[in-house]
């Protein structure tokens, strides 16, 4: 049998020699090595976003961003990237039967998300004509935005849809044919995050259940034959950003206001999405500059603890620096574009240990990888969940968000307690 047409199998989980199962798995795509993602996407657009800052850009009012800022967050990724990719082994070390997980499991991982989502989009989606009217142009985001529900540790189980979707991709490798209640499950909770990410403008959400269905897909099911569109990884995947967003903008923003500021709706996608990212790193660096190094609360640090259930009402008060952050937000700011990076928070929380926080995540991804590479169930499925997290470090500090807390909480619980003897 032909060695290439035998990697190819095996990258799909069918059976063959081990170290063909290797090779394929070494051989992804280089945008699913964080390593390689960090060195040629981030840092590149980290650099070209540092330059527009300092060259003093007339569509932020008050620039904090300074090149000691630009070398300070350049050493923090430098620091994840160098750490991710320590140990690095030609070969992965393949586990000789991988976890497996009984296809009920999906049906549990499934309930979870629907609580979630009954909570939180409950009272709209029994209003129906509400959503019509939104899509018309006759409801506003901010009148939907009244109706969501929040219940502190349920509604937040949403999130569960960033389990189930690695998870019916690990249970399935191989195409199911027919069609089946899981197959419907994965319908259903896409076409819930998609009206979540419409009529609550969460981007991020659709973001969140579509990256992750990339990179499973290609991961099991992946052609033999390399795409050329997607080699281009997150550079392909810029056309269909600025699609999302002006579909998201559209009748929220660009019909009320902008069409009468802007000369078309493409120049208003391509500057305010620039803008977004831009403002995220020169807000990181208003805190460092106006509220200092190491002088607040861990609270991006420990978000995942301020927002669990029961025990978070109690930690809140020792870590959260809320209303500093908003004085400064609303003092020295924009409030349309608050975003704080998820690089310069932890400067602010920690001073210069913040470095310690980029080697705690540098290892939390070479171990994804490394489990991602091998086909180890919970680091393969953590892997694909926890990659949104990276992509946005310029623009959030979601790594150690309650977002990410409950797909890995689900996906830990799965593979310890619910896998196959």
């Amino acid at each position: 049998m032909d060695e290439s047409q035998d990697s190819v199998k095996i990258r799909g989980w069918n059976p063959g020699p081990v170290f063909s199962y290797a090779t394929a798995a070494f051989n992804g795509y280089w945008w699913e090595d964080p390593s390689r993602l960090l060195l040629f996407f981030i840092l590149p657009l980290y650099t070209l976003l540092s330059i527009e800052l300092l060259g003093e850009p007339k569509a932020i009012q008050h620039i904090y961003y300074t090149g000691f800022y630009a070398f300070a967050g350049g050493l923090f990724l430098v620091v994840v990237m160098v750490v991710s990719s320590l140990g690095r082994s030609a070969r992965p070390v393949i586990k000789p039967v991988p976890a497996e997980i009984p296809v009920h499991v999906l049906d549990f991982v499934f309930g979870l998300a629907l609580v979630g989502y009954l909570i939180m989009m409950g009272e709209v989606l029994t209003h129906p004509a509400l959503i019509l009217s939104f899509f018309s142009g006759g409801t506003s985001v901010y009148d939907l935005l009244a109706m969501k529900g929040r219940i502190a540790g349920l509604s937040t189980l949403t999130e569960a849809t960033m389990a189930y979707v690695p998870l019916y991709f690990y249970v399935f490798k191989q195409v199911e044919r027919g069609f089946n209640r899981y197959k419907l499950y994965l319908i259903i909770l896409g076409v819930l995050t998609l009206i979540r990410s419409f009529i609550f403008a969460e981007r991020l959400a659709l973001i969140e259940v579509a990256l992750p269905s990339v990179l499973m897909y290609v991961r099991f099911r992946g052609s033999p034959r390399r795409s050329k569109l997607i080699t281009l990884g997150p550079f392909a995947a810029i056309g269909p950003m600025i699609g999302l967003f002006i579909a998201n903008e559209y009748h929220r923003s660009w019909e009320a206001y902008y069409i009468n500021l802007y000369d078309n709706v493409f120049d208003f996608a391509i500057e305010r999405l620039g803008l977004y990212y831009s403002t995220a790193l020169n807000n990181g660096a208003g805190l460092l500059g106006v509220l200092g190094w190491g002088n607040g609360r861990p609270m991006f640090t420990f978000d995942w603890l301020i927002h669990f259930p029961i025990i978070g009402d109690f930690v809140k008060p020792l870590l959260d620096s809320s209303p500093d952050i908003d004085e400064f937000l609303n003092r020295y700011a924009d409030p349309e574009f608050n975003n704080p990076s998820g690089i310069f928070v932890h400067f602010y929380e920690w001073g210069w240990f913040a470095l310690f926080i980029a080697v705690f995540i540098g290892w939390v991804f070479n171990k994804s990888y490394t489990g991602w590479r091998s086909g180890d169930g919970f680091w393969c499925c953590a892997h694909a969940a926890l990659y949104v997290g990276l992509l946005e470090i310029l623009r959030i500090p979601n790594l150690f968000s309650g977002r990410n807390l409950v797909p890995i909480g689900v996906l830990f619980f799965v593979f310890r307690f619910m896998r196959k003897p």
